[in-house]
């Protein structure tokens, strides 16, 4: 076995040599230094181990060695997610048709025949790092949010919805992290909105140095984080949780204190994506009404103890139309267009809403009414069928 650390600037893309004849690793070596940093392996399982921790932008993969040949190689890098997306070349000295079709359908996006001239092997290790580069700045520009540079919400929901049918065909763990920033609010107030916007680069950066190469950050919108957790339990994620919450105490705005609340759910058999984040909205939820700066799990037990819902006075239909539309997180904006009323009015039935059901001042009202919209229906005898939203 033999590695070699790359000494790179961050600039050229990252080439990992994969063969088990050191004068094949070698030679490539030599071709690819002119444009490309490189690190080798001589087997597949220090393969994988080096493509986890360095995220090489191409893989250089033979095809036939001892103990793990390429074909299971590269099955064990689809199947996580921080290997996933890396774009692998097949090396291998069998040169027919079949066998080149062959590692294509396996997932290879390029196959070269050994003894292989150096002028092709640059040529097509450049075009796959040119591909995975252009493939990365699109997903930048498309899911970028502008304030802290992190996939928004729709990238969020997009890429949760891919990991959750990669562990349903792996059969691994999957769970998920929701942050919401405490005193943002708080911050604006005091130091005016740049600062809020400072906060959260701030966060962001503290968030992204402290998760796992395989972890994906993205913001949720308004002061909410979440992260997707890959080949993760629920009691791991957890403690990932707790590990990010304690980092963004850490972060201060003038003298400003910041804490966080986090929520924590994980995938389970017959559960969509919708369901995990649902799940983990709600662990968020009974974070912050416990008193915030606390991470709490989707199964927490200390739920158990939580006060029922109670109404003091039914709600009217227009007002479970304008609940239904909060439980989507909608902007008084949109409930208003979607319902053919006034924005003004909506405020009026929130207000009616909250007074109904208990609802103090310093809690978000899409909040409670997102976590807690299974029990009002059940509880209130309400078929969620019946009050789905209009428009």
């Amino acid at each position: 076995m033999e590695t070699r650390t790359p000494a790179t600037d961050g600039t050229r893309p990252l080439v990992l040599i994969v063969d088990d004849d050191p004068d094949v690793r070698m030679l490539a070596h030599i071709q690819l230094t002119d444009g490309f940093d490189v690190i080798q392996a001589a087997d597949g399982q220090t393969c994988l181990e080096l493509a986890a921790a360095h995220a090489p932008d191409v893989i250089l993969l033979d095809m036939m060695m001892p103990g793990m040949d390429g074909a299971e190689v590269l099955t064990a890098l689809s199947s996580h997610a921080g290997t996933a997306d890396i774009p692998v070349i097949f090396l291998s000295v069998l040169s027919a048709v079949e066998d080149k079709v062959r590692g294509l359908q396996g997932g290879a996006v390029d196959y070269i025949a050994k003894p292989f001239e150096p002028t092709e092997l640059r040529a097509r290790v450049g075009a796959a790092a040119r591909t995975k580069a252009r493939h990365e700045a699109a997903l930048r520009s498309a899911g970028g949010d502008a304030l802290t540079g992190l996939p928004e919400r729709g990238a969020f929901e997009a890429r949760l919805v891919e990991e959750i049918s990669r562990a349903r065909r792996s059969g691994s763990a999957l769970s998920i992290i929701l942050i919401d920033i405490d005193q943002v609010d708080q911050v604006n107030e005091r130091f005016g909105r740049g600062s809020g916007d400072q906060l959260l680069r701030d966060i962001a950066g503290e968030l992204v140095e402290k998760l796992r190469h395989s972890d994906i950050l993205f913001r949720h919108g308004g002061d909410e984080f979440a992260v997707i957790l890959p080949d993760t339990n629920v009691s791991t994620a957890y403690l990932a949780g707790e590990r990010l919450r304690t980092a963004i105490a850490k972060v201060q705005i003038q003298g400003q204190a910041i804490t966080a609340s986090v929520g924590v759910s994980d995938h389970s058999p017959g559960h969509t994506a919708e369901d995990l984040i649902a799940r983990a909205e709600v662990a968020l939820f009974r974070a912050k009404e416990s008193g915030g700066n606390q991470s709490w799990r989707a199964d927490d037990p200390r739920r158990r103890g939580l006060n029922p819902i109670s109404l003091s006075e039914e709600l009217t239909d227009r007002e479970w139309d304008v609940l239904a539309h909060l439980s989507q997180k909608r902007t008084e904006q949109e409930i208003a267009r979607r319902l053919g009323i006034s924005a003004g009015t909506v405020r009026s039935h929130k207000a009616r809403i909250r007074r109904k059901l208990h609802v103090s001042a310093d809690v978000r009202l899409s909040e409670f009414v997102k976590a807690n919209l299974h029990d009002l229906v059940t509880q209130l005898g309400r078929s969620a069928s019946e009050r789905q939203p209009i428009g």
